[in-house]
């Protein structure tokens, strides 16, 4: 069985894979520590350099990679092949994100790349590549800071494509307007749907 110590260990190296783009010196600059840490806390236990996660880490770490509380703690690859969790590979809701992410992409003439979408974003090239490619769970601060890349916003990626519940309009330009203008086009929606029915 796992010890505590080795699940943490295991924990941050995805957090360092999925949020920081394997670079261990983005999560060492995020919590204001020397890289060198990291590394220890990595370390196997039977390594002298090797440095274990204590509590007061572990919480600082899921702070800093925006988990819940005590995830650092929960075996979530024992969670996965259980099926108590959702694990790596294409679900339904990345194939959508993809997709949208696919539609903006070739709309764009600022935006076109991988590239410039994750310098736009903050987030790092491999994290739009693994959405792009329907691999892992994006989180909803790389999903948002995506979108606002666009000038959208992050729950836009998650609308399905052509989904007849959903108005298509420019989001930005009605956010913009006042709170007049937007009670006149929901009166006006609501004054189509009634004659619809009627």
């Amino acid at each position: 069985m796992k010890s505590i110590h080795d699940i943490r260990r295991e924990n941050l190296r995805d957090i360092i894979g999925k949020d920081f783009d394997n670079r261990q010196i983005r999560l060492a600059e995020k919590m204001g520590i020397t890289p060198n840490l990291i590394s220890r806390w990595l370390k196997p236990e039977t390594d002298k350099n090797h440095k274990n996660i204590g509590d007061a880490i572990a919480r600082k770490l899921e702070k800093v990679a925006n988990k819940p509380l005590h995830w650092l703690d929960r075996d979530h690859f024992l969670a996965i092949a259980a099926g108590d969790e959702p694990g790596a590979g294409e679900t339904e809701v990345g194939a959508v994100v993809a997709r949208n992410l696919e539609l903006w992409m070739s709309s764009s003439r600022e935006l076109p790349s991988q590239t410039k979408i994750a310098k736009a974003a903050g987030v790092g090239q491999t994290t739009i590549n693994r959405v792009l490619n329907r691999e892992g769970n994006i989180t909803l601060n790389n999903l948002e800071a995506i979108a606002k890349a666009f000038g959208r916003r992050g729950y836009e990626l998650l609308l399905q494509h052509k989904d007849p519940t959903v108005i298509n309009y420019d989001r930005s330009r009605y956010a913009a307007l006042s709170n007049e203008d937007k009670a006149k086009i929901e009166a006006f929606i609501e004054f189509v749907m009634m004659q619809a029915h009627q």
